[in-house]
């Protein structure tokens, strides 16, 4: 095995310059590693020649190697199957998978630097309580001197919260009234430098984080009168390894750095009992604090890394001539686990909160399982498909020919096999479409034809009445509608108005709707004499629906019924008397007000016997009478939302002072903006008639 290995790199080294080139370059590169072993540094680009050489040597071979693997590998159907698979589903899962781990890592590690700067927050709120209390007690006290006030604040503090001293650690407490100070810590130790108040400030309160001195303190003040003088109280608690500890308790060590240089401030010692446990490096002059007691766990088990997480709070620099936060921020890091994070997250929830973690863990699993038993289903997939492929290819040659009759007839044993019954089928079904398309162009020239003469069953020319200007317009949603509308002039100074909308749409409402025109014009003109008075018995509105209503009912299919509204116009007297059979109530806009014509009854064919009612109104000059069919009031809009009679409203009023057509080219036009389309989604269909004098 080794001889063939190295006869075969001979052959190549023999054969192939690139090979030659290959080998001096890492000649060369050996003798730079030994030469920087015995006289150490060597020249820069004697090292980026080396670079160079193994780039060009790299990017050969790895061609090479893309040209083996098509020439012996990749030649067979069945092994690019494997391959693709692999690509396909393991490659994304793994790299899915290092995308979450990466996710989970940073955002918790910025969760713990998140719980971090909580805890500081907290800190400084409990300073901001404790000064609220002292002032408090202060404001009770009796003493009539500064210094007997002070003392019984200093006993307070250290008789009361001396037991809280681990949670408050190097707290330095400094009180003045007037020019009476007393300053110490917690403990009762008295404290060397006092804390000056800077000259911006000028409120009752104030907490936060300061920069003082080269030092980085949490600070609360509190200024208040009490029965000896105005009181000014300031707690100082100075970033130490102990307030570390108090933050990264349960989360993990807590660091912070911080270069008081860069702000002009003074270098604190390192040493001493000013600040214990503090370094700064020696180039830099950057301080460094970290945890004291706190330490990172065990982890729970492999999956259990630690994580890093970085935060920054913005000191206020104290000693400032106006109250402004420092140019650099104080750096603060915090090392976790992920359980321990988990457990700071979950562990408030409750016993229960870890069901979800768990279930988490289940599912991952079970699609683990799934991924798995998809790769292997697709390799053996592959057994099938080379012999599948090969008599699909001869066949969508054959049907490339226009051979529309050749099957594959291949046996379906599995899914895949089963493709090419699929393909059979498929080639039956293209030819069974191509004759249905052809049928289809020939319905489609029928249907063309039905529109032409639906058109002819809307009036040709609107007739011309006595104080009254008419227009009228349908748009279908289907090449043929199933709405009507019609002016019927019946001698004299009479003229009818017709606008019908039968349910449904297409063919079978288009022809309904040719009944109930033909029906209408029938008895209309049978009924109708030319010197009849307008309300006779014989001119009714109601008695006609009543009769189309039966007629209707007794001669359509149950599902079908037709919402009408039909009105008569004297010209000599201006009165319209109408009945509405279910229609979408028609509008008079009469000087900004809107009168609804809805008096009549229900929809035409659905109930019968049903009785009629008719109702008359006044048409003054300038007055603007529209009906519709709903297709124009329940247009809808992406988000669903209708047109409605508010928007058609406001249509006809913009557009009140054009002539009628302008008017409803207005609302068209408003209809199709609401919509964004101009493809109806209803029969739209609209009669508009305007007063005159």
């Amino acid at each position: 095995m080794l001889a063939a290995a190295m006869e075969l790199l001979l052959q190549e080294y023999r054969t192939r310059p690139m090979a030659r080139f290959a080998a001096g370059v890492m000649v060369f590169g050996l003798v730079l590693w030994l030469a920087s072993i015995v006289s150490g540094a060597l020249p820069a680009p004697l090292w980026i020649l080396l670079m160079v050489g193994l780039v060009i040597a790299g990017v050969y071979y790895v061609n090479r190697l893309v040209g083996t693997l098509k020439r012996h590998i990749l030649w067979h159907l069945r092994r690019r199957l494997i391959v693709t698979y692999i690509f396909i589903a393991v490659v994304p899962i793994v790299l899915i998978l290092v995308l979450v781990g990466l996710a989970a890592v940073m955002l918790n590690g910025q969760f713990a630097a998140f719980l971090v700067a909580h805890r500081v927050r907290e800190q400084v709120g409990e300073l901001r309580q404790v000064n609220r209390v002292v002032a408090h007690e202060a404001h009770l006290s009796q003493a009539r001197t500064p210094a007997e006030l002070l003392g019984q604040l200093r006993r307070f503090y250290v008789q009361e919260l001396s037991t809280h001293t681990a949670s408050y650690p190097d707290l330095e407490i400094s009180l003045s009234i007037g020019s009476e100070k007393e300053a110490f810590y917690l403990n009762g130790k008295p404290l060397n430098k006092v804390p000056t108040i800077p000259v911006w400030f000028h409120r009752e309160e104030f907490a936060g984080v300061v920069a003082d001195g080269g030092r980085i303190f949490l600070r609360s003040v509190d200024e208040g009168e009490t029965s000896a003088g105005p009181i000014t109280m300031v707690l100082s608690e100075p970033f130490t390894p102990q307030l570390l500890d108090i933050v990264g308790s349960g989360i993990g060590p807590v660091g912070v750095v911080f270069n008081p240089q860069k702000h002009g401030m003074p270098i604190p010692p390192v040493a001493g009992d000013v600040v214990t446990g503090m370094s700064r490096g020696a180039s830099t002059g950057a301080i460094t604090l970290q945890s004291k007691s706190v330490v990172l766990p065990p982890p729970a088990n492999f999956l259990d890394a630690d994580v890093f997480g970085t935060s920054a709070l913005n000191p206020i620099g104290w000693s400032g001539v106006r109250e402004k936060r420092v140019p650099r921020p104080l750096f603060v890091y915090v090392t976790s686990r992920l359980s321990t994070l988990t457990g700071q997250l979950l562990g408030p929830l409750g016993r229960y909160s870890h069901i979800y973690v768990e279930l988490f863990l289940v599912v991952a699993a079970i699609f683990l399982a799934i991924e798995l038993m998809s790769l292997l289903v697709g390799i053996q997939l592959t057994r099938s498909v080379t012999t599948t492929v090969d008599k699909l290819y001869g066949a969508t040659k054959r049907i490339r020919a226009g051979d529309l009759s050749h099957r594959i007839n291949l046996p379906a044993h599995d899914q895949l096999s089963s493709l090419g019954e699929a393909f059979d089928n498929m080639t039956a079904s293209l030819r069974r479409l191509m004759e249905e398309a052809q049928e289809k162009t020939i319905l489609e020239h029928d249907l063309e034809m039905a529109r032409e003469v639906q058109q002819q069953l809307f009036p040709s020319k609107v007739p011309e009445a006595p104080g009254v200007k008419l227009c009228g317009a349908c748009r279908p949603a289907r090449g043929v509608s199933g709405d009507y509308y019609d002016f019927l002039p019946m001698g004299g100074k009479r003229l009818g108005m017709v606008l019908g909308d039968v349910s449904g749409k297409g063919i079978s409402a288009a022809l309904i709707m040719s009944a109930v025109q033909s029906i209408i014009r029938t008895r209309l003109y049978a009924d109708a004499p030319s010197e009849e008075r307008l309300d006779s018995a014989r001119l009714s509105t109601a008695d006609f629906f009543g009769q189309l209503n039966q007629q209707m009912y007794e001669n359509t299919p149950d599902e079908k019924y037709a919402t009408c509204f039909y009105a008569l116009y004297d010209a000599s007297s201006r009165r319209i008397v109408y009945t509405n059979a279910g229609h979408p109530p028609p509008l008079v806009l009469r000087n900004g007000t809107t009168i609804k014509l809805d008096v009549g009854g229900t929809p035409l064919g659905l109930i019968s016997p049903m009785t009629y009612c008719e109702a008359e109104v006044r048409l003054e000059p300038g007055d603007l009478l529209v009906a519709f069919s709903d297709g124009l009031t329940e247009a809808e809009n992406n988000f669903e939302e209708q047109f409605g009679e508010g928007r058609l409203i406001e249509a006809l009023r913009r557009a009140q002072g054009d002539s009628l057509e302008s008017l409803v080219n207005e609302i068209y036009r408003s209809i199709d903006d609401w919509t964004g389309s101009k493809e109806p989604q209803d029969d739209m269909t609209l009669i508009v008639a305007m007063a005159t004098e």
